[in-house]
Parts: structure tokens; C-alpha cells; sequence
């Protein structure tokens, strides 16, 4: 059987609770590490360590970056950097996850430079230096991996590759990307460690303009030193000091394990990577058939989007069609079944509603 989803039981709303039947899901989904829209912070304060503080687990290390309603990807708040204070590679501004004993890592989340905001140290006379994601191993800095912006937006864009002198770990060099200021653009980052040429790195965008791609990364690459495993995923690694450099997070999605590539998401087309638009969902239960989740909106808020599974091997499933904010059972915009409304079914085909 083919990955396929057949029916979608629920509201397709945000936080709401969906059940998903097809075939061909895998028979584990991931381990979530952190999921943080930042909507359950407060203007202003400090992004939270408290337990169940982010809408899945919590950060582990928080240092300075607030909770914002000046800018969001969704609903109202995201995750402010503000780099005119100090800051350096000792960490004064940056969120971190504990990943500790991982070897697989999958993450997706937004950012945004704003129209007037910069990458940080443009306007310094070193220059732009935003590594502005990292998955940190033990030692530091023996098996890390950085993506790095050099210059201002359109500069150098530098894809996962070792941090410092990480002797023997493979380099996967520059890329393309179409980041733009006042645009925001959602990053991807699947990394699998090895000791022996197994290795992988790879990263997508997706934004407005770029349906989801590939913009570098390779495979069957060395990415661990013996003994290592990567201990945090660090927002960022590193940045220069900077006070006309502002910049922001949202929808912060982070998972481990031999299925860290299995997910769910909603997409803006019928097609995975034709997708301008995706928002990935928290899911609560999983089976081969089944899969239990939470609806994350991420932008969606009206019309007709689509439900995508993907396999722990990255294959995304056709888009299954939805009508935002609406009941949905057995397909697309079905209020009613038979002439039975969906709220008063107990089994269509054996399948619970």
C-alpha cells in the first residue's frame, strides 16, 4: 500500500484535536522535543523555561530573547533577538533544547528580518556574522553544525556545516537562498550523525515566493566524532553585536529519533512542494493507520488547505483537502453524511468519528 490518508475526523482549527486514517504511516512518529508558538508568553517578558510553557515541553536555556507582538508569523506573539546588546559565542541571546544522546534531528521554524532590521554586524566594521542555528555537540565544539548568513541579507548563505575546528567532520559549502527583509521564511533542517560516511546534512526553504525546495546539504557524510552525540539545538550559535539588528522567531518545531522526518502538516496546495504556505502539527498518538494530533495553524486562518503525512524517510503523501475552520469526516468541506450530521456518527466503514 501506498502512503495515503483517507479521512480526517474533527475540527481543522487551531488546538483542536484531529484523528487521521490512511495507510502506509509508519508505525512510530517522532519524538518532539520542543514545539513553541510563543502565543502563551506575555509581551515583553522573557521566553519561559517553565514546564509546559511552550505549546509542547519547554526550552531548556533561555537567555534574553522576549516574547513580541511587534511581529509574528501567526497568531500574535513570536520570539524577539534584539542583538544591539552584548553578545557573543559564550551565549547571551539565544534559546536552546536539550537533544541530549541524539543522532538524528529534524526542525522546522520561521524567522524574519524585518524591512528595517539587518543581519547582525552589518553595521559594524567587522560585518554581518548570524549563525543563526546550531545543533551543539559534547565536547563543544567537536561535532557541531552551524548555518551561517554572512553579510546582509542576500550575502553569503552558508549551509550546515562544522562550527570552528571540527577536524574530520564532512562540509556540505554555500548555497542559494531566497530569504528577503519584511518577508517571513521558514527553514528546515534534517541532520543524521555519523562516525563512518553515513552522515547527513540537509536544509529546505519555503516562504511567500519559493515553494518548498532544497537549497543544500548533502549526504553520506562524516557528522559525529566517536563518542560524540548532539547534546542542543541552539537559536542562535553566534551573532555580532549589532543595535540596528532586531530580528524574529516562530513556530519552532524540533524532533529526534530514527522518525524525526515523520510529521504532519498543513500545506497551500494539493502538492507538498508546491507549498508557499506549510505549518507542521503536534501529533499525540501514531500507528501505521492512525495518527492523533494537534492542529497548529502557524498563518492558516480561513479558506480550503491541505493535510500531508510524511514517512520517517521525508516522502510526503498527496495533499488531503480541508476547509479551514470546519468539522471534516470521510473528505473534503463534509458537513454531513448520508444526510447525518458528522457530530451524530459513531463509525463510517468501521472507522471511529
Amino acid at each position: 500500500m501506498a502512503l495515503a490518508i483517507t479521512s480526517v475526523t474533527g475540527k481543522i482549527a487551531n488546538g483542536k484535536s484531529i484523528f487521521v486514517v490512511g495507510t502506509d504511516f509508519g508505525t512510530t512518529g517522532p519524538t518532539i522535543a520542543v514545539f513553541d508558538d510563543f502565543e502563551k508568553g506575555t509581551n515583553g517578558n522573557a521566553i519561559s523555561t517553565t514546564a509546559g510553557s511552550a505549546q509542547v515541553n519547554e526550552w531548556d536555556v533561555v537567555q534574553n530573547p522576549t516574547y513580541s507582538t511587534a511581529q509574528a508569523h501567526g497568531g500574535s506573539l513570536s520570539c524577539q533577538f534584539d542583538f544591539g546588546d552584548a553578545y557573543n559565542y559564550g551565549g547571551d541571546r539565544q534559546l536552546s533544547v536539550n537533544t541530549t544522546g541524539a543522532t538524528k534531528i529534524y526542525m522546522s521554524f520561521w524567522m524574519l528580518v524585518p524591512s528595517d532590521s539587518y543581519i547582525p554586524g552589518v553595521n559594524t566594521e567587522d560585518g554581518g556574522n548570524w549563525k543563526f542555528a546550531m545543533i551543539t555537540g559534547d565536547p563543544w565544539a567537536e561535532s557541531d553544525y552551524v548555518i551561517v548568513l554572512e553579510g546582509d541579507v542576500g550575502g553569503d548563505f552558508q549551509t550546515p556545516n562544522p562550527w570552528y575546528d571540527a577536524t574530520g567532520l564532512g562540509e556540505t559549502g554555500y548555497g542559494v537562498c531566497s530569504l528577503q527583509k519584511g518577508r517571513w521564511h521558514r527553514w528546515e533542517w534534517h541532520a543524521v550523525g555519523s562516525t563512518s560516511g553515513a552522515g547527513v546534512m540537509q536544509i529546505w526553504e519555503t516562504n511567500s515566493g519559493q515553494a518548498r525546495r532544497s537549497c543544500g546539504g548533502d549526504t553520506d557524510l562524516t557528522t559525529l566524532h566517536s563518542g560524540d552525540t548532539w547534546d542542543y539545538v541552539d537559536f542562535p550559535a553566534y551573532a555580532r553585536i549589532d543595535e540596528t539588528a532586531i530580528n524574529y522567531h516562530d513556530d519552532i518545531y524540533i524532533a529526534t529519533g530514527d522518525n524525526c522526518l515523520a510529521r504532519v502538516e498543513i500545506g497551500n496546495n494539493a502538492t507538498y512542494t508546491s507549498c508557499t504556505n506549510l505549518a507542521v502539527c503536534t501529533p499525540t498518538a501514531w500507528s501505521g493507520t492512525g495518527i492523533t494530533l494537534t492542529v497548529r495553524s502557524g498563518s492558516f486562518s480561513t479558506g480550503t488547505v491541505y493535510l500531508f503525512v510524511v514517512d520517517k524517510d521525508g516522502n510526503a503523501s498527496s495533499g488531503f483537502s480541508l476547509v479551514w475552520n470546519s468539522t471534516d469526516a470521510m473528505g473534503s468541506r463534509v458537513s454531513k453524511f448520508c444526510g447525518i450530521e458528522t457530530a451524530n456518527i459513531s463509525k463510517i466503514n468501521g472507522v471511529l468519528t
